[in-house]
């Protein structure tokens, strides 16, 4: 299965070829980036196929670390949780690239924008195959770096520029922690393979360390509830939880392609995924349980109504999908680790398709904002109200159904849990009452609404109200409903067997209890939607008058929730302008005042110290030395020219010149004269006796030659006529 690699091999390469192409490629970059991510989402099928069969599988790459004990061996992991975060990574990534192949036409960095996707895509897959924490961590940043490139894509508009540098700068402070908890990680386990540390954590002792210790303090806190919720900071970062959930909103600013890719298949799903991988060591720590359910309960809760009150339909969105994450990441906390990853799964198929879908009727209008398209009118005929009741009822008692009929629980309970069984109860119940009170409160006004409107400036204008209900309608509906609960009976079943493994606890299937007697809770619920409905009945009248909306209390919720509690205004009087004031008094008092007077004080030590040096030293040392030594050499060159070379010297040398004038001398006297005169005048007289002879010999040696020329030529006459004749 090692083809298996392709997942995400396929989207680097694509991401390669976009980036060292752009010269060649042209406007073309999606025909290299669809197919990618859409061989790479089949490649997803098929390993998903085979963990359902065969169980998890690993792929080893390479080892990147071997110095002493520390090892890091390079690989991909996949299990059930791995091919469920594949299945919609890939898949929402596919739809995504198709979707912007349109949207971003004639955008002037349309390749730059495919290629940045894809590298988005890949750094989520590996995030998701990573089979040790240290590789997690670096497709976690790199995520984040891919995050800044594609919010600020637009990054010519200053409020895209802030979103992106909002963005990177929350996440890279909750980042520090989820480094913080790599390393404190591999100094307690001494390994950074995930399934190793899961496995060790199961017998691990209870260990403390003393984190204040440095300070004097001994405060002691247990290992792994400090490895918790260092993880934990990590994932507010990237999943929005508050207080770090101020970055989201701003990362509208962004093409709509990008904001279904961070909203519905990566980025913010990163946080639940990393608490579900590392289930196993979490729930060896109930504080940190309990700190990670009380943050994601109160995102859920702060989100939800903050988004109740905008009016940006992006903006909306947004704060929706920041409650949906604080919901996972409640759920995780109460250690129903099952129902986050069916959340996270459902939740981003429907945000993928609710961005994508807006980001048209957005771009067909030309605005963030929306105008309600109906309005009540007068003259409506009432339909009977027997049929409509009735049917709300029915609808009211389908969630109780859905909720306690056994399946659902069953998510829940993966892990066996008090806590998650106690949330689940009190979020069911509550789940029921409130969706009984506005869908029978919904439907009258949909329907039933004997209201009238006024329309401009006092004028009123009669029309019928559209006729959407009908006995036939309502039983179509009712059928459909009825076919997706039994659908989603048997998915919440199987789901739940499936990643029962991966979060440490092998699920023993119960059957389901249809018995009202066998499950008291489905009567309790089925009691609730009843009067559930009753409130929504009554609530129409007060609603009607306005009573909520008009209170001074009301309104002064509802501008707080409008303002989002006012979390980015604390952030920039408490911590922006704090921090730019504090960085002035840097520049200002330690940059001016102590680092330059430092820096000019060294620089006029220098000039003084080197003038010192020049007067001093040189004037007064070196150039005294030297022309104290000049001086001296020249006394010392006077002196030895008077007392050595006239008086030594000089009468050396006239005693060797008047001695050397009395040797010549001596040797011309006795000599030359004596001797070699002699001699001379001896050879000259022996010389003149040798002439007289050679002179009285001349005669005689002259006709001796001739004679014997004349022999040899009578010869060669007589020998010449020889031959001849």
């Amino acid at each position: 299965m090692t083809f298996l690699i392709l997942i995400p091999l396929l989207p680097l390469i694509a991401a390669l070829i976009l980036l060292l192409g752009k010269p060649w490629l042209g406007e073309q970059g999606h025909k290299i980036g669809i197919p990618a991510i859409a061989i790479s989402f089949a490649f997803s099928t098929i390993a998903f196929v085979r963990v359902a069969s065969d169980g998890a599988f690993s792929i080893s790459l390479y080892r990147l670390i071997q110095s002493g004990d520390l090892v890091v061996d390079l690989g991909l992991y996949v299990d059930q949780l791995t091919v469920l975060l594949l299945l919609l990574v890939s898949g929402v990534s596919s739809v995504v690239h198709i979707y912007a192949s349109r949207y971003m036409i004639g955008d002037p960095k349309y390749n730059r924008f495919f290629a940045v996707m894809a590298l988005f895509t890949f750094s989520m897959i590996m995030l998701v195959m990573s089979n040790n924490l240290l590789m997690m961590y670096m497709f976690w940043e790199i995520m984040g770096i891919c995050s800044y490139l594609l919010i600020s894509h637009w990054g010519e508009r200053k409020s895209s520029a802030q979103a992106a540098t909002k963005a990177f700068l929350v996440n890279s402070v909750a980042d520090v922690g989820l480094g913080f908890g790599v390393i404190l990680t591999y100094s307690t386990f001494g390994t950074f393979d995930i399934q190793s540390i899961l496995a060790q954590a199961q017998s691990m002792p209870e260990s403390t360390i003393n984190l204040f210790g440095w300070l004097g303090l001994d405060i002691r806190i247990d290992v792994l509830t400090l490895i918790t919720l260092f993880l934990f900071m990590g994932a507010m970062g990237k999943s929005a939880q508050v207080p770090l959930h101020v970055w989201l909103p701003f990362a509208m600013e962004a093409p709509t392609p990008v904001s279904a890719l961070i909203h519905a298949a990566t980025m913010v799903n990163a946080g639940p995924f990393l608490l579900v991988r590392m289930s196993p060591l979490v729930i060896l720590s109930p504080k940190a349980m309990t700190v990670i359910a009380l943050i994601g309960g109160m995102t859920a809760l702060f989100a939800t109504l903050v988004s109740l009150t905008q009016v940006d339909i992006k903006r909306m969105l947004a704060f929706s999908t920041i409650g949906q994450i604080g919901f996972m990441v409640m759920t995780c906390g109460v250690g129903a680790f099952v129902v986050s990853i069916f959340h996270m799964l459902a939740h981003g198929c429907l945000k993928g398709f609710l961005f994508l879908s807006t980001g048209n009727a957005l771009r067909s209008v030309g605005s963030h904002g929306y105008e309600p398209s109906f309005v009540s009118k007068p003259g409506v005929t009432v339909p009977s109200m027997w049929p409509l009741v009735s049917g709300t009822v029915l609808l009211a008692c389908l969630p109780p159904v859905l909720l306690f009929s056994g399946p659902y629980e069953q998510l829940w309970m993966a892990q066996s849990m008090a806590s998650a069984l106690w949330t689940f109860r009190i979020l069911a119940f509550l789940t029921v009452f409130l969706t009984a009170v506005y869908v029978f409160r919904g439907v009258q006004m949909l329907f039933h609404s004997q209201a009238s409107s006024v329309h401009g400036a006092g004028m009123v204008t009669d029309a019928t109200h559209p006729r959407l209900f009908s006995s036939r309608h309502f039983l179509g509906a009712l059928l459909v409903i009825g076919a997706m609960g039994s659908l989603l009976l048997v998915l919440w079943s199987w789901f739940a067997e499936f990643l029962s493994p991966v979060v440490g606890h092998r699920l023993t299937l119960k059957p389901i209890e249809w018995s009202f007697a066998m499950n008291p809770h489905l009567v309790i619920a089925l009691l609730l939607a009843i009067g559930g409905v009753g409130v929504g009945y009554l609530s129409l009248d007060i609603f009607s008058r306005s009573r909520f909306r008009q209170s001074s209390w009301g309104k002064r919720w509802y501008v707080h929730f409008l303002n989002k509690l006012y979390f980015d205004e604390l952030y920039e009087a408490y911590v922006v302008q704090p921090t730019l004031g504090f960085a002035h008094w840097l520049w200002r008092v330690v940059d001016r005042e102590v680092f330059d007077a430092l820096i000019l004080g060294v620089a006029n030590g220098s000039v003084v110290t080197a003038k010192w040096l020049w007067r001093v030293v040189d004037l007064r040392g070196i150039d005294g030395l030297v022309v104290g030594l000049g001086r001296n050499s020249v006394g010392m060159a006077g002196w030895l020219w008077r007392v050595v070379d006239l008086r030594g010297v000089d009468r050396v040398v006239v005693g060797i010149g008047k001695q050397s004038i009395g040797i010549a001398n001596w040797l011309w006297k006795s000599i030359d004269i004596k001797i070699l005169d002699k001699q001379v005048s001896r050879i000259g007289d022996q010389a003149e006796a040798t002439g007289d002879m050679m002179r009285e010999l001349e005669p005689r040696t002259l006709q001796h030659h001739l004679l014997v020329m004349i022999f040899w030529l009578i010869i060669g006459m007589l020998a010449l006529f020889w031959f001849v004749l």
